[in-house]
């Protein structure tokens, strides 16, 4: 073509129809450079803007393709040591800060290691409670006990949860009716093995001790779905009662919660789940504070991108019908996807378009603007927010930890005494509530930066 065979700036603009056009995302000055590098940085389409540095040839020269190929160096280098390195440097420095204020904030709080201790306390009594109850079984129903808290039975039922996923798992469409009809009964079979389960476990705990812990509350759950699965299949393939043919997909669908007894046997897992569910509150706050920033930024960017139009004389790489901000509920979703990093450039180069109807002045603040806007997001939501949610998972984990190994010691303490209480006739309930002194004080150790 006509354009191909063009080779500086001033033979481009000799041309009828012709206009001679940076990328966007250039090193033309240093506020341009800084926002390239920025971009780098998060990762997020830098391979196009490596492309385009390899191809430029000179200032006012056109591109050839993979012209300076060293020019590599630079931008691998860069992806290195400032988003591999510096950027999980700066993540690393919040994460320590917001734990370290989080620590001062706890030493100043009046009565801690009261609480603390009041804490430790009910845990003990609930150890004891549990220690008197369980003395007092009948010798068939401790022996259920006994053999319902061995590894050996959470292996079993493991064993036997892991067959029910594979059997789950060879259902496919118009496979032949003898799979069916055994992948059918193997649901019995499973079914009433849980069921069994679920039984055995309520007369060897007793059903307050068993529904007072949430995991057995979520075994209870998946049962009874399993159960009444079985019996709304039979009652539909009987043509006893008109069924509604979705409330049978739903109710075989909900049968793939049986894997989510597995988790009542990964500690680790259960662990993770628990200081998930205790940062809620924290993590509630931070969420109304994303909401704010997002009802901020969605309001700026309606009225500084509403009247942006995609054309093809103005072509847009990120903004579609799907995301824009001519309206404040597409431009909450638009900045979602920013948050996600999700071609956030795309949609910051479509704002950075130079409008020939406005005045040159005009076009570079709304320019900068574009800019400030879009970095102080990123910056606030992808670099700062997000890694402070994660800064108190990681204390309410570090928090969860500490007290497994509390309980575990509180564990030690309640057999021996136990034992001893059988042998000998101590006072085992006094003994354990004596243990560790009157308070228990935490050591908490500030570093500064």
């Amino acid at each position: 073509s006509l354009a191909d065979s063009v080779e500086t700036k001033q033979q481009c603009e000799s041309m009828p129809n012709h206009r001679w056009q940076n990328h966007k995302y250039n090193f033309d000055n240093l506020g341009q450079a800084v926002l390239t590098l920025f971009i780098l940085a998060s990762k997020d389409g830098w391979v196009e803007i490596m492309y385009n540095a390899i191809d430029a040839v000179d200032v006012d020269v056109q591109p050839i393709r993979n012209y300076s190929e060293a020019k590599l160096i630079y931008f691998i280098s860069f992806i290195l040591i400032v988003s591999f390195f510096v950027v999980n440097m700066f993540v690393g420095v919040i994460i320590e800060n917001f734990q370290n204020c989080r620590a001062q904030q706890e030493l100043e709080e009046a009565g801690r290691d009261k609480k603390k201790y009041e804490k430790i306390l009910e845990r003990k009594q609930s150890l004891l409670s549990d220690l008197s109850y369980y003395s007092k079984m009948s010798r068939c129903r401790k022996r259920l006990y006994d053999i319902c808290i061995t590894k050996y039975f959470d292996l079993i039922i493991a064993g036997i949860i892991g067959l029910n996923v594979v059997t789950m798992s060879l259902e496919y469409y118009s496979m032949p009716h003898e799979l069916e009809k055994f992948l059918e009964y193997c649901n019995y079979v499973f079914t009433v093995i849980f069921l069994l389960e679920f039984i055995w476990k309520i007369i060897a705990f007793g059903p307050v001790r068993y529904f007072r812990e949430k995991w057995n509350q979520l075994d209870s759950f998946i049962v009874l779905v399993s159960v009444a699965s079985v019996v709304i299949e039979h009652v539909s393939h009987g043509h006893i009662l008109p069924i509604n043919p979705t409330l049978i997909r739903v109710i075989r669908v909900l049968r793939i919660a049986r894997v989510l007894k597995l988790l009542k046997m990964a500690k680790g897992i259960q662990t993770l789940l628990d200081t998930i569910m205790e940062a809620l509150p924290q993590v509630g706050n931070l969420s109304l504070l994303f909401l704010l920033i997002f009802f901020i930024f969605a309001t700026l960017g309606v009225e500084l991108f509403g009247k942006l139009e995609c054309s093809e004389e103005q072509p847009c790489t990120g903004l579609n019908q799907h995301a824009h901000f001519k309206n404040f509920g597409i431009a909450l979703l638009t900045l979602f996807r920013v948050a996600t990093g999700d071609n956030w450039n795309g949609i910051m180069k479509d704002t950075l378009r130079h409008d020939d109807s406005h005045p040159t002045g005009r076009n570079r603040l709304m320019i900068i603007i574009s800019s400030i806007y879009f970095v102080i997001f990123v910056l606030m939501t992808q670099f700062v927010l997000l890694n402070i949610v994660v800064a108190v998972l990681m204390k309410k984990l570090e928090d969860s930890n500490a007290m497994i190994e509390q309980d575990a010691t509180l564990g030690e303490e309640m057999g021996q005494l136990h034992d001893a209480d059988v042998h000998h006739g101590s006072n085992a309930e006094q003994s354990l509530l004596d243990m560790n002194g009157p308070c228990v004080k935490e050591k908490v150790i500030i570093t500064n930066l």
